[in-house]
């Protein structure tokens, strides 16, 4: 897969033994997220005359990845160009404590690169890219191959003549065991087709699942059939509009710990006339947590009537060098200096934004327990916000006051904000009574004169209530708060 030279670079977990193991772990995971870090970092070294600067700066991205997130770093890079064939190998030291004597983990990836036109005499394109993940200590690679038995999780990615992307991903099954327990994965495979530096992008993730189990079965955790479904094409000139899905059967986690059945997870976003808006559904089937049981569960995330133009201009600022070096955790301290110069910039940005009064909300979050059903809803929406004057709010004497500071509790006057409740009296009550709060367990015993005051409504076995703020004044079920 392709990512724009200026993208930010993904993020590489340390693998690391679990508690009381001298072995090395092999988890299907780790070597996926490699392979296609290698990916980002290979697929885009297209052409015998720049694929060495292209890799030089990949390099250096992928270098201060690690460095920020802790995770490691890049020890050395080597690049041996050729006229129609080059070898890129980025050599990384992972973690602090990832091997059988407490050291650190050595590997590196390997990108065998084919240029075009006509690379390899097997595909029409610039150039076909083959990944690799080869680990320097030779009995740990002797390791993975035995899990692998003796098969190579890869990569293979065409670039196209316009710069887009084919890639097709491959991890063998296998198994690992160190005595103390065990870990099983069926293969998992995947295609895609990105373009567009990155925005477009279209493919399938696919892994049936695997297992890992302790010295008895108590300890078990098991994942089963597991996929990842994308369709996002570019909309304008930085942003993307798509469709995404990711699915799991189940999760089984150790004894009296819980399971979770059918996880399915879809994020739409789509433009509406000059602004884009967002959904996201979570669903559950169902949930067995330390014994508390639960069904249906649903949660709901949307964010609407957001100004394109100004999406666009903050998608452009996060990607600027200044941007970055602010949120860099390895640099430990902020220059003053540049962060005015990027509030500067950001301020326009955000006013726009709020001129066209977006809105937050999550429109659900539900369950089912034992007792009955249980609802809730929040929102929150700008209101009036071409008013609202940023510059004040957006110095640095403001932002380091916080909270406290009277000009950002004046723009609660331009936040319209609700919630409902609403669900079977049983669970309400259970709820409320035993959550260990003094203020809830009274909310329960209460809720009769609540019904008669008009605060909540009654409808058969269901309550629901709802409350909204708005311009300095909140009110209950459309009445005035207090009266």
């Amino acid at each position: 897969m392709t990512l724009p030279p200026d993208s930010q670079p993904p993020t590489l977990p340390t693998p690391r033994p679990s508690p009381g193991r001298s072995g090395r772990g092999l988890p299907i995971g780790g070597v996926t997220a490699l392979l296609l870090a290698g990916a980002w970092a290979g697929s885009t070294v297209y052409s015998a005359g720049q694929a060495e600067a292209i890799s030089n700066r990949l390099s250096g991205t992928i270098d201060a990845a690690l460095r920020s997130n802790n995770l490691g770093k890049v020890e050395r890079h080597t690049f041996a160009r050729g006229l129609s064939s080059s070898t890129d190998d980025v050599y990384l030291v992972l973690g602090e404590a990832s091997g059988p004597t407490n050291g650190p983990m050595k590997l590196h990836l390997r990108n065998r690169i084919k240029h075009g036109p006509l690379p390899g005499l097997s595909a029409v394109g610039q150039a076909i890219v083959d990944t690799e993940v080869i680990w320097d200590d030779a009995g740990v690679q002797a390791a993975v191959d035995r899990a692998f038995g003796g098969k190579k999780p890869t990569l293979h990615t065409v670039i196209g003549l316009r710069g887009n992307t084919d890639a097709t991903l491959s991890v063998p099954a296998g198994s690992y065991s160190d005595g103390q327990g065990k870990a099983a994965w069926q293969a998992l495979g995947g295609q895609f087709q990105v373009s567009s530096a990155g925005r477009g992008v279209n493919g399938t993730l696919t892994w049936p699942g695997g297992s890992i189990k302790g010295a008895d079965t108590q300890g078990m955790v098991e994942l089963k059939d597991l996929r990842y479904v994308v369709d996002q094409q570019p909309y304008l000139a930085k942003l993307s509009q798509g469709k995404s899905s990711f699915t799991v059967a189940s999760v089984t986690l150790p004894q009296g710990v819980g399971k979770m059945d059918t996880l399915n997870v879809t994020t739409t976003t789509a433009p509406s006339g000059t602004t884009m808006q967002s959904r996201t559904q979570a669903t559950v089937a169902s949930l067995d947590a330390s014994g508390q049981k639960f069904s249906d569960l649903k949660l709901v995330l949307s964010a609407s009537k957001l100004s394109s133009a100004a999406l666009e201009e903050l998608s452009g600022l996060v990607q600027t060098p200044e941007y970055r070096a602010l949120t860099d955790q390895a640099a430990g301290k902020t220059d003053d200096a540049a962060l005015g110069r990027l509030l500067a910039d950001l301020t326009p940005i955000l006013q726009k934004l709020l001129a066209g009064n977006p809105e937050l909300r999550i429109d659900e979050v539900s369950g089912r327990t034992p007792q009955g059903r249980l609802r809730l809803a929040l929102g929150a929406q700008v209101v009036n916000g071409d008013r609202i004057d940023l510059k004040p709010l957006l110095g640095q004497d403001t932002l380091k006051a916080g909270a406290s500071n009277p000009e950002l509790l004046g723009l609660l006057g331009n936040l319209k904000l609700s919630a409902e409740i609403e669900g079977q009296e049983a669970v309400i009550a259970r709820l409320l009574g035993g959550s260990g709060n003094d203020t809830a367990a009274s909310i329960a015993q209460s809720i009769d004169p609540m019904v008669q005051q008009g605060m909540i409504t009654r409808t058969g076995d269901t309550l629901k209530t709802h409350l909204e703020f708005s311009q300095g004044g909140a009110t209950i079920n459309g009445k005035p708060f207090g009266q």
